[in-house]
């Protein structure tokens, strides 16, 4: 089978979902690529929109939370009277580029982590009569704006918990899916808390706090720390994973100079290692880090979310006893403090998350895919 993956630069949650499914599609010997959408307009129209998206949400997040709600209010209103959104034309103008590329290439299959792929794939089945079958994954917990604008052959959506929000806009519930968010195989993968530790050069005996702010580096995580170091002992351990984020890098290093309890990252390929070895996690509420801490089974305190679909997710987690949620970055501090305390607390959220994860999400959606395919 050869399959296209369509995911799109905006944060790393959906290239990551993408390159999720594509390690079980290579395990199972299909040839699979993965290619950001925005390019076939151009790589400068990608940079473009990407570079706008990440610095709109790390410096007027409110504006990015109201852009959201607006979506929403938009997609519900064209959905009624059959008009598309701004949004659906501009991904409509590098559809014939993208069309071009899966006929040559020959792809029995193509799955979206993105809207925005989908928008394209959606004119090309209605207007260009596209035969190729096309799927849409979720990369969050509730359904997000616009989703009423496509036609995939079926959506994998986060967890049954939230079919209503893609009921809600008119969408056929027999077609979505709940396989869970895609994860890589590394987090699938159980390794023990020791085990882990030895391999990181950890100390069985400390208290590790996780830190982690997303592939951009979100959120006030230096407060967290001060606050962490400030009412904990000599054995507490924060290892802070900043992401491509330089200048929250360098705060750290001059906030913790002398900080020996300090263990500073930026970006890392052992995100999964970290995972198995830390007792709390702090992390803000990104679909796909979330779920990678769920399939894990590792307390939660999530910080604060990027309005929107972060924001959803949270009201996911917290309403199903899966996380705890500050609202800023001291009570973040004390929250974590509390949990490394409180065990039975810590027991009482990892029972909950055993009955709400999905064990291998990837795997389950490239089984529908071929199965599909098939039928």
């Amino acid at each position: 089978m050869k399959v296209l993956i369509l995911s799109c630069n905006t944060g790393g949650g959906h290239n990551t979902a993408a390159k999720a499914i594509k390690e079980v599609f290579d395990l199972q010997k299909d040839e699979c690529e993965i290619k950001d959408a925005l390019s076939f307009g151009g790589q400068l129209a990608s940079d473009l929109v990407c570079n706008s998206y990440i610095e709109m949400v790390k410096k007027t997040p409110k504006l990015f939370g109201e852009l959201y709600k607006l979506g929403n209010k938009v997609g519900q209103m064209n959905n009624n009277v059959k008009i598309k959104s701004p949004v659906y034309l501009v991904n409509k103008m590098y559809a014939d580029e993208l069309e071009k590329y899966i006929i040559e290439n020959k792809f029995d299959a193509i799955l979206c982590t993105h809207i925005f792929p989908a928008e394209a794939l959606t004119h090309l089945k209605h207007r260009h009569n596209l035969q190729i079958p096309f799927f849409f994954v979720s990369t969050d917990y509730y359904c997000c704006p616009l989703i009423e604008e496509i036609s995939p052959e079926l959506y994998f959506s986060a967890h049954k918990d939230t079919l209503f929000t893609f009921a809600d806009k008119g969408i056929d519930t027999n077609i979505i899916i709940p396989t869970g968010i895609p994860v890589s195989q590394s987090f699938v993968t159980s390794i023990d808390k020791n085990q882990a530790r030895d391999e990181l050069k950890l100390n069985h005996k400390n208290k590790i706090f996780l830190l982690m702010s997303g592939s951009m580096g979100f959120g006030d995580t230096i407060s967290i720390a001060h606050y962490i170091f400030n009412n904990s002992d000599k054995d507490t351990r924060i290892v802070a994973i900043t992401g491509n984020n330089q200048e929250m890098y360098d705060k750290f290093k001059q906030d913790f100079e002398n900080e020996e309890r300090l263990i500073l990252l930026g970006f890392t390929d052992k995100v999964y290692l970290y995972m198995n070895a830390c007792d709390i996690l702090l992390t803000k509420p990104g679909g796909l880090s979330s779920t990678e801490a769920l399939v894990k089974g590792i307390p939660i305190i999530h910080t604060s979310p990027i309005p929107g679909c972060e924001t959803e997710n949270v009201q996911f987690f917290t309403e199903h006893n899966l996380s705890l949620y500050a609202q800023d970055s001291k009570e973040a501090g004390r929250l974590a403090v509390l949990l490394m305390s409180d065990k039975f607390l810590r027991n009482q959220m990892l029972e909950a998350q055993k009955n709400y994860r999905c064990d291998n999400s990837a795997a389950a959606i490239v089984k529908e895919v071929k199965d599909y395919k098939k039928s």
